[in-house]
C-alpha cells in the first residue's frame, strides 16, 4: 500500500472520533459544578408583627428593585441576630422582646436579583432566611459609658 493511502485512512479514522472522547474531563468548563447565585445583602425597613412578619415600608435598593415595598414579607429568625431592649426581663435579648408594631431593620443575604413573589392561593409564603433584626422602637439600653449592655 502507498504512503498517502495509509495516512488518509488514519486522518479518516481521527476525525471520525468523537471530539468528547479525546477531551480530558477534569479541564472541562465548569468541571460539572452548579454556578451559585451570588448573595448580597438585603435591608428591610418596617413594622413587626407576629409571628416573623414585617410590613415592608422602605428598604436599599435591593428591596425596592425587587418590589418588597408594600407587602408583608415572612421571615425565618431561628439563626438572627436580635438587637433590641430587653423588653419582658427575661435576662436575654430574643425574638420574643420585639412587640407587633414596633419599628424594625430586618438584614438579610438574598440571591442577587430576587423579587418579591406572592404566595399563591392557600400556601404559605417561603420565609426569607434573615441575619439581623434591629429593633428601632425598644432600642438597647446603654450604660454609662455608652455602650450597649451586655445580652443575657
Amino acid at each position: 500500500m502507498d504512503n498517502r493511502v495509509i495516512a488518509a485512512l488514519l486522518g479518516a479514522a481521527a476525525l471520525a472520533l468523537p471530539a468528547a472522547a479525546v477531551a480530558d474531563p477534569g479541564h472541562e468548563k465548569g468541571n460539572g459544578k452548579a454556578k451559585q447565585a451570588k448573595k448580597t445583602m438585603y435591608v428591610f425597613k418596617g413594622t413587626f408583627t407576629a409571628p416573623g412578619t414585617v410590613e415592608v415600608r422602605s428598604g436599599n435598593a435591593r428591596v425596592k428593585k425587587g418590589g418588597f415595598v408594600g407587602q408583608a414579607v415572612t421571615f425565618d429568625f431561628a439563626s438572627a441576630r436580635v438587637v433590641a431592649a430587653d423588653t419582658n426581663a427575661d435576662q436575654k435579648v430574643d425574638l420574643a422582646d420585639v412587640k407587633d408594631g414596633d419599628v424594625v431593620l430586618v438584614q438579610a443575604r438574598v440571591a442577587k436579583g430576587t423579587e418579591y413573589a406572592a404566595p399563591a392561593e392557600g400556601l404559605s409564603a417561603v420565609p426569607v432566611v434573615a441575619r439581623k433584626l434591629v429593633d428601632k422602637t425598644n432600642a438597647p439600653v446603654e450604660d454609662e459609658e455608652g455602650t450597649p449592655a451586655p445580652a443575657g
